[in-house]
């Protein structure tokens, strides 16, 4: 069994979003995001992946295929593959967030190479 404390694996960069992972299999990843105010994960979409958003902390603004949230602590959103998302700060306090892609993008690709 794996066992990690968030906490202890929080950071944030002045520079830029932090993208920390927690647990990566064959199957899923889990990362932690972290993001300052104003800090912004640009558009991007998993053509055969879902993802989940938590937010842990704070208030993130999510953005799915033109539709606007802002997510609170104890919040989540379902991203499903294929849609164009994106998400930042736009609030005035940090935000730390849960993140999980299933299936891992990359055994996805592995998945369709072999073919």
């Amino acid at each position: 069994m794996e066992v990690r404390t968030l906490k202890d694996l929080v950071r944030f960069d002045a520079e830029k979003k932090q993208k920390i992972a927690v647990f990566d299999s064959p199957h899923m990843y889990y990362d932690l995001y972290t993001l300052l105010p104003g800090q912004l994960q640009k558009p991007f979409a998993f053509k055969k992946a879902d993802k989940v958003v938590l937010v842990l902390e704070g208030v993130l603004r999510l953005r799915v295929n033109g539709e606007e949230a802002d997510l609170h602590s104890g919040q989540a959103a379902r991203i499903p593959a294929g849609a164009l998302n994106s998400m930042e700060n736009a609030a005035e306090e940090p935000v730390v967030a849960l993140v999980v892609v299933a299936p891992h993008p990359q055994c996805a690709a592995r998945k369709k190479r072999r073919k």
